[in-house]
């Protein structure tokens, strides 16, 4: 679409060609285009972020001084202007110009009160941890996944798609990750005091920001330490972003923390272009199966195609598997009938908080008694 609008502003501003002393007008159009796609792309890669923007600006800058090899172009005969269309043009150009900067200023000031409200929450303690299930076929919960959550004091639950990219920019995500890591050393603790539970793992996201930090694995050894927890119960998620620099000292820190006892999972498996290569390269215990396929598995044979052969590779490894986003029946049993034993989603449970959390297992302990 980015391209299409330059493509088009370029050749309606080379048709545009200047008659009876009247000047172009139509590159005024490419000002708001350029700014429109920096603001739109100011998160992606460097080619939409500053390539881009920068070649429109300079299409922009060549119509407005009036380059000489500009006036060879005649795509189309010359339609006699008005000093109007030409008043037209230059308007809406500026004008659009000014509402994508009011935009981008909007934005950012957005940006900036939630970064603040992002560290007073950590100050408050408005930050709390849910823990998904994960389970076998028969509901057997051998572990879960600590997904955090912030309950603002304003507005309430914020989605962590909405402030968990920030914090990665703002660097927020270190302090944030290492008290997440902190919770759940603490729960693993809290756990292993019941023969129930003892048996429990806790993964947890680890972003790519916190990851590349050069202390980041004395950080982690510290945490488990010092909160008593065996490292066996905890179980770090990396996505294959967090793999893309400098693969030996990637190798270097997973390795001295898997011979620390932690374990590692390839988490989002399949979206990425670099999966076999990670999987060769690095030492991970565990593959988690994107949602992405299990929610359309029984509607698309191709998703099915992709989790079984995922399925088989992941056993071929020797590594674990494990399926998230399952919720319905048939998934789970389509899922079993491909080898996968091993289930995350809200079929088995969803998200809940560690006191909600301990009362199901209560009640499950009580029933097995019951029977007993």
């Amino acid at each position: 679409m980015a391209h299409a609008l330059v493509f088009t502003v370029t050749m309606s501003s080379l048709s545009d060609v200047p008659v009876d002393a009247l000047p172009r007008s139509v590159y005024m159009n490419m000002l708001p285009v350029s700014a429109a796609i920096f603001f739109l792309f100011n998160r992606e890669g460097i080619y939409l972020r500053v390539i881009l923007p920068v070649l429109s600006l300079l299409i922009f800058l060549a119509f407005s001084i009036n380059v000489p090899q500009l006036s060879h172009f005649e795509l189309i005969a010359p339609v006699p202007p008005s000093m109007a269309g030409v008043w037209i043009n230059n308007i809406t150009g500026i004008v659009a110009t000014a509402i994508v900067a009011v935009m981008m200023q909007a934005n950012i000031n957005a940006r900036r009160t939630m970064e603040s409200d992002m560290r007073r929450g950590i100050a408050r303690g408005e930050f709390h941890l849910h823990y998904q299930p994960q389970a076998d076929r028969h509901g057997a919960v051998f572990g879960v996944e600590a997904l955090l959550r912030w309950n603002h004091s304003a507005r309430g639950n914020v989605s962590p798609m909405e402030f968990i990219p920030l914090a990665e920019e703002t660097g927020l995500v270190i302090p944030i990750g290492d008290w997440v890591l902190r919770m759940a050393c603490a729960q693993l603790v809290q756990w292993s005091k019941s023969p129930e539970t003892a048996h429990l793992t806790i993964a947890v996201n680890v972003s790519a920001v916190q990851f590349r930090q050069p202390d980041f694995v004395e950080q982690v050894k510290s945490i488990v330490l010092v909160s008593g927890a065996r490292p066996e119960g905890l179980k770090l998620e990396l996505t294959e972003s967090a793999l893309a620099e400098d693969p030996d000292v990637v190798l270097e820190r997973m390795q001295a923390l898997r011979d620390f006892g932690i374990q590692w999972s390839l988490d989002d498996f399949g979206t990425g272009y670099s999966s076999l290569s990670s999987l060769k390269r690095f030492p991970f215990d565990q593959i988690k199966i994107d949602q992405s396929f299990i929610r359309d598995l029984l509607a698309d044979g191709r998703n099915m195609a992709i989790v079984d052969t995922i399925i088989r590779l992941a056993q071929s490894l020797d590594l674990a598997i494990i399926a998230e986003g399952v919720e319905t029946e048939a998934q789970l049993k389509a899922l079993h009938a491909a080898g996968c034993p091993h289930y995350q989603g809200y079929l088995f449970g969803k998200p809940l908080p560690a006191a909600e959390l301990d009362k199901i297992f209560l009640s499950e302990r009580k029933a097995v008694r019951a029977f007993g």
